[in-house]
């Protein structure tokens, strides 16, 4: 049996544990033509929550769309038809986007290693905000009214953007008289969603309804991944997945990159005890040590004696006279310069007032070099 325990990727199906009240919730919004900001922290499934959801929601199509990482305008258009041209069996599509954008000089090809189409555009042709509107009104000309329901993941991305503010009010211009074309924008980062949907200033504020998506409950989350073992003849008790829980912190993302780890360093008709546990982490510790080293280079010793004192202690109350002497520090400011640099470099981030590993694993990494 193959290792059923796929992470960093979207997950449908048999793979996506069931969320019924989240996937109902998303069900109806879609179909009634709904906008839909889903906030959530990261790698607690909201993006493969909202793709099950538009796949169960037929005859609309998902698109999904991904802004991680677009660093210009030229960028955040050229994803959007890329998303487009990646949609299968659409020829007729891929012809009507060549001849509508034929000034970009767009170019599909075979790559000759592996045989997939690609899809490229002329480097030296820089695409404007102007272009914004063509690209989002193409969506409606290709699929209707009522045959696709957009899916903008990692949004919040395009505040990362020269001319941000533009590029946002150009989208909502367009999107707000599409009435019947939901859009559903993903993000992961709460302070810049909240920057796009809840202030004022912005050009979209309240302008989708809110929906958080929480990690998923232990038990039910527990009793889905005890299956999964038990369909592969490995045997787990209850007790050792609460504790791949606290591993993992709860965040179903890294649950389910423990479990892979934990099912590659097993076998059929073995039980699953403390000691794989160990051989799980280190598997983890082995594929990801070159980042881990990365990240400790990128830091001073001020920084690491923060990180190693959250790592011990926890992330509560760091600002607490008990834990800036634990840390080895006589004062706030300090740490909380230390901190800054941390959550800029995403090794932390803030979780309603406790600063939170961005990696479990890089955490129990620093926590097994010290003992």
């Amino acid at each position: 049996m193959q290792n059923p325990f796929k992470y960093g990727q979207i997950v449908t199906g048999s793979d996506f544990c069931p969320r019924p009240e989240l996937i109902r919730q998303l069900e109806e919004h879609i179909k009634s033509g709904q906008n839909v900001v889903v906030y959530g922290e990261r790698r607690v499934g909201k993006s493969s929550a909202v793709y099950q959801a538009a796949i169960n929601s037929k005859p609309r199509i998902p698109l999904l769309i991904d802004f991680m990482g677009i660093k210009s305008i030229d960028a955040l258009i050229k994803r959007i038809l890329k998303a487009l041209i990646a949609q299968k069996d659409k020829q007729g599509m891929m012809t009507s986007i060549l001849k509508k954008f034929a000034a970009i000089r767009p170019t599909l090809s075979l790559d000759p290693v592996t045989s997939m189409s690609t899809f490229s555009f002329d480097a030296s042709v820089e695409i404007k905000a102007e272009s914004i509107s063509e690209v989002i009104d193409l969506i409606k000309d290709l699929y209707g009214d009522k045959k696709v329901v957009v899916i903008m993941d990692e949004f919040q991305d395009i505040l990362d953007l020269p001319g941000s503010r533009e590029a946002l009010a150009i989208l909502r211009s367009v999107i707000q008289y599409q009435t019947n074309i939901p859009y559903i924008f993903v993000g992961s980062i709460r302070h810049k969603m909240s920057a796009i949907f809840i202030d004022s200033d912005s050009p979209f504020f309240k302008s989708a309804i809110p929906v958080e998506i929480e990690p998923i409950p232990a038990d039910e989350f527990g009793v889905f991944i005890e299956k999964k073992f038990t369909e592969g003849k490995r045997k787990i008790r209850r007790e050792r997945i609460d504790r791949l829980f606290e591993i993992a912190g709860n965040i179903p993302g890294d649950v389910q990159q423990l479990c892979e780890a934990l099912w590659a360093v097993t076998k059929e008709k073995e039980s699953i005890d403390a000691e794989e546990i160990k051989s799980a982490l280190e598997l983890i510790f082995s594929r990801e040590r070159s980042a881990y080293e990365n990240y400790v280079r990128l830091i001073t010793g001020m920084q690491m004696k923060s990180l190693l004192a959250i790592a011990g202690r926890g992330g509560k109350s760091i600002f607490s006279n008990e834990f800036m002497k634990a840390a080895g520090f006589t004062n706030a400011s300090s740490l909380k310069r230390c901190i800054n640099r941390l959550t800029d470099l995403n090794l932390l981030f803030d979780y309603k007032g406790e600063y939170r590993f961005v990696n479990p694993f890089f955490r129990a990494w620093l926590i097994a070099g010290l003992s």
